[in-house]
């Protein structure tokens, strides 16, 4: 499984999506948390609270960023017919999926923990230097737990979404489908609506709270696994030849 592993972070490191992507959310980064806490004092950026929003827009970014690579990365592999030499080397076709979700779970949780501190530093700096704070020595903690565990289970939701559809274009719709359909549902599904996966990530992030944490956290784990269970036992078996 080390191997395994190790194969797939050499895989990401030579992928010029990766180094795209995180070019991407570098950029974003800064400009959330410098450009939106520039505006600290105004209305609706003046509490410890508030003011982390910014934090918490950059980790729902991170989510998305996540979510999209890992679902590219396996379904590329299937897309290109690479996947085959994969299968080759380890018949073991479920320790090649587990393999990719213990990958784009670290890597995820890597990101995470890089970019909360990136945009919180520098957060923290900004709205400083206008005599407000971000509160991170109260609220920090749980920002950087929800961010981290979003992130993660985003990532590797994106796995199973790319293994599910085994086409990049696919697997992007689907990922924006479902975050615009729940948007859109939201009205008419009421309560179940916070069910959603996005739903879920954003009630693990702090943006919304209609369930406890660990809660919306082991369901969005549930719903991952659920998927997870259905790919290696449906497509993954398949032949890609």
């Amino acid at each position: 499984m080390i191997a395994l592993v190790r194969s797939e972070l050499l895989k990401l490191r030579t992928l010029r999506s990766t180094a795209w992507a995180a070019a991407g959310l570098l950029l974003i980064t800064l400009l959330a948390a410098g450009l939106a806490t520039g505006d600290a004092g105004q209305k609706g950026l003046r509490t410890p609270a508030e003011l982390r929003e910014t934090v918490l827009a950059v980790g729902y970014a991170a989510v998305f960023f996540l979510a999209v690579l890992g679902a590219i990365g396996t379904a590329g592999e299937y897309r290109h017919r690479t996947i085959s030499q994969r299968f080759l080397a380890t018949r073991a076709r479920r320790r090649v999926l587990l393999a990719k979700l213990a990958t784009y779970g670290i890597v995820a949780l890597g990101t995470a923990l890089v970019v909360t501190a990136v945009a919180a530093v520098l957060g923290e700096a900004v709205a400083s230097s206008k005599g407000y704070t971000l509160g991170l020595a109260d609220g920090g903690l749980r920002l950087t737990a929800g961010i981290a565990v979003a992130t993660v289970l985003a990532g590797m939701l994106g796995v199973v979404v790319g293994a599910l559809t085994r086409n990049p274009t696919t697997a992007m719709v689907a990922i924006f489908g479902v975050w615009i359909g729940e948007k859109i549902a939201g009205d008419l599904v009421g309560d179940a609506a916070r069910y959603g996966p996005f739903a879920l990530v954003e009630n693990v992030l702090g943006l919304t709270t209609p369930l406890a944490w660990g809660s919306a956290a082991l369901a969005l784990f549930a719903i991952m696994a659920g998927l997870g269970v259905l790919a290696q036992r449906v497509f993954v078996s398949r032949d890609v030849t």
